[in-house]
C-alpha cells in the first residue's frame, strides 16, 4: 500500500483488456495513414491528437492516438452492422444481413466437407482436418457472441489465480514457477535426442548466454524483468508444445509437409519452363537434382506470388493483426513492436518491417532496436523453402521461427531496454500495405516480379559470398602453407563457435562440425550453411542435427545488416544516425536469440 492506493496485483489482467483483445483486428491501414505522421519529434503532443494518458482518443482505448474522429466513426459503423443506414433495393434482407448470410453459408459448407471427410477416414489421422474445422467454426461462432462472453469468464479464472499467487512471496513465485520446470525437464529419462546431462548443459547455455547479454545492456537499471521473464516462461511453453507434446509436433510436421508439397507445385512450373528434372535412358527414367537456380528459385517466386495474393485479401494483415492483440498484452511492448515480431517468421525480415514502415520516424530507438532484431532472429517462408530444398529438417526449422519470437523480444528489451514512452504503446498497429492492385490476378503478377528480384539478390549474394569465401580460404592457404598448417575460414569459425557449440547442448562428438556450420552461417548467411550442414547432417547425433538447425534459423549474418540499413534508410532517412548504431547490435542480438531458441530446444528434447 501506498499513498493510500491498493497495489496492483502484477498477475491479473483487467477488463479492458479482455474486451480489446475479444475486439475484431483493425482493417487494412485503418489505423493509420502516411500522410497523419510529420517529420516532428516524437514526443509533439500533435502526434496525439487529444490523447489521454493511457494513448487514447476521447476515452476510446482501443484507438491509437493519432486516428482521426471521422476514421473512428467510418471504423465503427463499418463494423455495427446495427447502425448501417436501412436498404431499400433489390433483396433488402440479404443486404441488411449480408453479414451473418455469408457465415452461416461458411458453416454449413464446412460442417457439409468435414464430416463425409471424416467418415471415409475413420481409420485414418483426421487430427490437423478436425482442429481446423474447430478453428473456423470457433471463429464464426466469435463474431456473433457479445463482447466478453469469452473473455470474462477467462479473465475471471485467471484473476483468480493471479489473486493466490499475489499472496505468496515474489521470490518464491519466480523460483517455483521458472526453477521447477527447466528441474523437471532435464531429470526426465534419457532418450534419443539427449540424456540428463546434456539438458543440463544447455540450462548453463541459457543462463550464460542471458547473463553476457545483460552485462552488455545499454542501461541494466532500466531492465524490464516481467518481459523478460514472461519471454522466456512463452519460450518453454512454446517448446513444450511443439516438441514434446505429440499434438503440437503433429501439427507442425503436418506444415512441414505441406511446405514439402508446396515444393512440388513450384516443380510444375519449373518443369514446364526449364523441362523436367530426370532422363531417360533406356526406358528408364534417371532423376537428377539440377542446380540451385533451377531447383531452389521457383518455390520462391511461388511463394512470393501466393504471400502477394494473401496480401491482396487482407489475409496477412489480419493474421499478423490478431496475433499482435494477443502478444501485445502478454508482453508489455509497444504495438509496432509487436507487428514485426509476429510478421517476421512468414514474411522475413523486409517485409516485416514495410508493415511499420509510416511509424518508422517515430520509433524510439529501443523500438528501432526490437524490430531490428525481431528481423535478424529469424527467417521468412521463402527461405524457409530454400533451405528444405538441401534437405534441412523441416519441422525444426518452423520451430524454432516460432520460438525466436519472444526470445528476439527478451533479448532486444535486455541489451537496450526502453526508456521513453512509445508512440504505440499498448496498441496494436494495422500493417501497412501501400500496393493497390486491380484484382487478384494483378497480385499475384506483382508478388512474382517481386520473387525473381528476391532470387536475383540471393543469386547475387551467394556468388559473392561463396567466391569471396573461396579466396580468403586460398590466401590463408598460401599464408600457412610455409609454417606446415593447413587453415581456412571455417576452421576458424570452428574453432571460436566451439564454446558456444558446447554451451548449447550438442553432443561432445560433434562439436567441430557444428561449430563450423553455426560459423559460416554468421560470416556468410544461413543458405552457404545449409549447404554444407546438410551434406554431412545425417553422419552425426540426432541432437545435434536438431540444436545446429535452431542455432542457424535466421538472418542473423553480416551481409544482412546492409540489407536491413539500407531499407530502413529508404523507410526513414532521418533516423540514419540511429539505423547505423544498432543495426550491428541487433544482428547480435538476433544471433544470441537463435542460440537461446536452441538451448531451450535443449532442455525440453
Amino acid at each position: 500500500m501506498s499513498n493510500g492506493h491498493p497495489q496492483q496485483n502484477p498477475y491479473a489482467i483487467d477488463d479492458e483488456k479482455l474486451d480489446y483483445i475479444e475486439s475484431q483486428p483493425p482493417s487494412d491501414g485503418e489505423d493509420f495513414d502516411e500522410g497523419q505522421h510529420s517529420d516532428d519529434s516524437r514526443s509533439d503532443s500533435a502526434h496525439y491528437n487529444h490523447s489521454n494518458h493511457d494513448g487514447s482518443v476521447d476515452g476510446n482505448p482501443g484507438l491509437p492516438a493519432n486516428k482521426t474522429t471521422s476514421q473512428k466513426s467510418r471504423g465503427n459503423i463499418s463494423r455495427d452492422s446495427s447502425i448501417a443506414e436501412s436498404y431499400h433495393g433489390r433483396f433488402p434482407f440479404y443486404h441488411n444481413n449480408k453479414r451473418d448470410i455469408h457465415h452461416l453459408l461458411a458453416f454449413l459448407i464446412c460442417t457439409g466437407l468435414f464430416i463425409p471427410a471424416v467418415l471415409i477416414h475413420k481409420q485414418g489421422n483426421v487430427l490437423v482436418l478436425s482442429l481446423l474445422y474447430a478453428a473456423i467454426v470457433w471463429w464464426l461462432l466469435v463474431q456473433h457472441l457479445p463482447k466478453g462472453t469469452i473473455t470474462r469468464p477467462v479473465g475471471a479464472v485467471w484473476n483468480g489465480g493471479a489473486d493466490l499467487l499475489s499472496r505468496l512471496p515474489v521470490w518464491l513465485v519466480g523460483a517455483v514457477g521458472y526453477g521447477v520446470p527447466p528441474v523437471a525437464l532435464i531429470l526426465t529419462a534419457n532418450n534419443s535426442q539427449g540424456t540428463r546431462g546434456q539438458r543440463l548443459t544447455s540450462c548453463l547455455g541459457l543462463v550464460v548466454l542471458l547473463g553476457i547479454t545483460v552485462l552488455c545492456s545499454k542501461n541494466r537499471k532500466a531492465i524490464s524483468w516481467n518481459i523478460v521473464w514472461t519471454g522466456i516462461f512463452m519460450q518453454y511453453i512454446l517448446g513444450l508444445l511443439i516438441i514434446r507434446w505429440s499434438v503440437g509436433y503433429d501439427i507442425f510436421q503436418f506444415i512441414s509437409q505441406q511446405a514439402e508439397n508446396f515444393l512440388g507445385y513450384a516443380s510444375e512450373g519449373r518443369e514446364f519452363i526449364f523441362g523436367p528434372n530426370y532422363l531417360i535412358y533406356e526406358g528408364t527414367q534417371i532423376p537428377f537434382e539440377g542446380s540451385f537456380a533451377v531447383s531452389v528459385l521457383p518455390a520462391i517466386i511461388l511463394f512470393a506470388a501466393v504471400i502477394q495474393c494473401l496480401y491482396f485479401y487482407n489475409i496477412v494483415q489480419s493474421v499478423v493483426a490478431g496475433m499482435a492483440k494477443v502478444v501485445i498484452h502478454i508482453i508489455d511492448i509497444s504495438g509496432v513492436e509487436c507487428v514485426t515480431a509476429c510478421a517476421a517468421p512468414f514474411v522475413g525480415m523486409s517485409e516485416a518491417s514495410m508493415l511499420v514502415g509510416p511509424f518508422v520516424s517515430q520509433m524510439t530507438e529501443a523500438e528501432l532496436h526490437q524490430v531490428l532484431t525481431s528481423g535478424f532472429a529469424t527467417i521468412s517462408g521463402s527461405v524457409f523453402l530454400g533451405l528444405m530444398t538441401f534437405g534441412a529438417d523441416a519441422t525444426a526449422l518452423l520451430t524454432c521461427c516460432m520460438m525466436s519470437v519472444p526470445c528476439a523480444i527478451v533479448i532486444s528489451k535486455i541489451r537496450f531496454p526502453e526508456e521513453e514512452v512509445p508512440l504505440t504503446k499498448g496498441t496494436a498497429v494495422a500493417p501497412a500495405y501501400k500496393d493497390r492492385e486491380s484484382n487478384a490476378i494483378h497480385a499475384i503478377s506483382n508478388g512474382a516480379i517481386f520473387g525473381i528480384k528476391l532470387c536475383i539478390v540471393i543469386i547475387a549474394v551467394l556468388l559473392a559470398v561463396i567466391s569471396l569465401l573461396g579466396l580468403a580460404n586460398g590466401f590463408l592457404g598460401w599464408i600457412f602453407h610455409f609454417y606446415g598448417v593447413d587453415i581456412s575460414i571455417q576452421k576458424i569459425a570452428s574453432w571460436v563457435l566451439y564454446p558456444l557449440a558446447w554451451l548449447i547442448g550438442i553432443p561432445s562428438q560433434d562439436l567441430m562440425p557444428a561449430a563450423e556450420a553455426m560459423g559460416i552461417k554468421f560470416i556468410l548467411n544461413e543458405f552457404a550453411a545449409f549447404a554444407s550442414f546438410t551434406q554431412i547432417q545425417d553422419t552425426l547425433h540426432p541432437r545435434t542435427k536438431l540444436l545446429t538447425t535452431y542455432a542457424m534459423a535466421s538472418f542473423a549474418n553480416i551481409g544482412s545488416i546492409g540489407t536491413q540499413i539500407s531499407l530502413f534508410l529508404t523507410l526513414a532517412p532521418d533516423r540514419a544516425d540511429a539505423i547505423a548504431r544498432l543495426s550491428l547490435s541487433a544482428c547480435l542480438s538476433g544471433a544470441v536469440s537463435t542460440l537461446i531458441s536452441a538451448c531451450i530446444a535443449g532442455i525440453v528434447s
